[in-house]
């Protein structure tokens, strides 16, 4: 891995500096300013396995990928109570990887091919944005623009493994009362195992411009309401509704409905690069239940993506190289969102100690196809460990494995052999072990 090492250190050194003789430095009147002395520079390293073995589509492959990542974060206060910048630098070392690696989402492909000899480590500047707030006591909003990682922000979100994606554009928040309104540009995109930038592009490989979205969000009373909308210019629309609520002190429920409608440049596509013909609808359920140390999360789903002479899709992403914001629990994969297909899913744990917390998810999802109901499911054990001795209460460990099987397929549609499928088997796993340093 190359790593930008004056750069890195024009990061490190001076907040280094300023952490090692905190009062001395604030004795200066330019250092006293909250531009510097709000500011924090946290160092986290994230240790990540995983790993997949499946049939679904293939003999027997292995999809495993193993490495090392190192984040510096730093936050500036505001000069002058408007202006200021964060900057983000992630690195990432190779420990090991099958072929198909690139399919976990942690190490950097180099080439075209999908061999365990391309997989690489990597080093970026993934995040650099000036911030600026605005508004007064009643009206509170802030503007950034840069590279920054965008979580559920709208119709897009960020998904981390060893780094995060993060997207080039503009974005603001505005908060009255209750209620907060939020809406961002983007227009291209770092992947989080990649220090590429790239534009969006279709699934046929043809660049969009950009995305646009926004949203309008109330909480208040224990109910949360969510409404977003967005557009990868002309290739997806989506709009999507969340709600949220306690019910009691031990039990909250929730719903989620996710409409998506295919614009020209996606109708256009050939029907083996589109997931579904015209529009894809995915609606869900939730319950959960926290009483002392228990806790219990379940879910219901179900989709609907007609696709002529083939079994439809919700595609989760507004693009290739974006991330959907979808946080139904039937985001595992491929499955649980086919045409028609009905889902149920679940997690459940006990905190066994202050330290330990172990439990169970579970996913299990049916389709009608040709007469048959094509089953599909997976079962995991997991667990995170987080010590509370003072010299690794930043420490965490999460480890996750189990199997699944599903159907034997082509482009997600199953095989038929003499009027029956066949089924298909998974193992898969993966181990987190984070821990971070706050450095000023």
């Amino acid at each position: 891995m190359k790593i930008k090492n004056m750069a890195v250190m024009a990061l490190i050194f001076p907040a280094l500096s300023l952490a090692q003789d905190n009062n001395n430095a604030l004795s200066h009147p330019l250092l006293s300013d909250p531009f510097f002395s709000d500011s924090s520079l946290t160092l986290s390293l994230r240790n990540y396995w995983k790993y997949l073995k499946e049939d679904a589509a293939n003999p027997k492959t292995v999809h495993a990928a193993w490495g090392q990542g190192l984040t510096l974060d730093y936050k500036s206060g505001y000069f002058a109570d408007l202006i200021g910048f964060d900057l983000s630098y992630y690195g990432a070392v190779k420990l090991g990887a099958s072929d198909f690696f690139d399919t976990r989402g942690i190490l950097y492909k180099a080439g075209q091919e999908n061999k365990k000899g391309n997989a690489q480590g990597f080093s970026k500047f993934g995040q650099r944005y000036v911030k600026l707030k605005l508004g007064d006591d009643k009206l509170k909003s802030e503007m950034h623009g840069g590279w920054e990682s965008l979580p559920n922000f709208g119709v897009i979100n960020t998904s981390l493994r060893l780094s995060p994606i993060t997207y080039l554009g503009w974005n603001g928040v505005a908060d009255l009362g209750d209620m907060r309104l939020r809406a961002a540009y983007v227009s291209r995109s770092i992947d989080r195992s990649s220090p590429q930038q790239v534009h969006f592009k279709t699934n046929n490989g043809k660049d969009i411009d950009h995305i646009a979205t926004g949203e309008i969000i109330y909480s208040g009373d224990g109910l949360t309401l969510k409404y977003g909308i967005g557009e990868s210019d002309g290739y997806l629309r989506r709009q999507q509704l969340f709600l949220s609520g306690d019910v009691t002190p031990h039990l909250s429920v929730a719903s989620q409905l996710y409409l998506t409608r295919a614009l020209e440049t996606y109708r256009a596509m050939p029907a083996q690069r589109r997931d579904f013909d015209r529009g894809a609808n995915h609606y869900a359920l939730e319950m959960s239940w926290k009483q002392n140390k228990f806790r219990s999360r379940w879910g219901l789903g179900y989709t609907q993506a007609e696709k002529k002479d083939a079994v439809g899709f919700y595609p989760r992403h507004m693009s290739r190289h974006s991330f959907g914001n979808f946080i139904s629990m039937a985001s595992a994969g491929d499955d649980y969102m086919r045409d028609k297909e009905l889902m149920v899913a679940t997690m459940t744990d006990y905190q066994f100690t202050p330290e330990l917390l172990a439990g169970v998810a579970a996913n299990a999802g049916n389709i009608r196809y040709q007469g048959l109901n094509i089953l599909s499911g997976e079962i995991s054990l997991y667990s995170r460990w987080s010590p509370s001795h003072p010299a690794l209460k930043d420490l965490s460990v999460w480890v996750m494995f189990g199997p699944g099987w599903s159907y034997k397929n082509t482009g997600r549609t199953p095989l038929l052999h003499n009027g029956d499928y066949s089924r298909s088997h998974t193992l898969s796993g993966e181990l987190i072990i984070d821990y971070r340093f706050k450095l000023l």
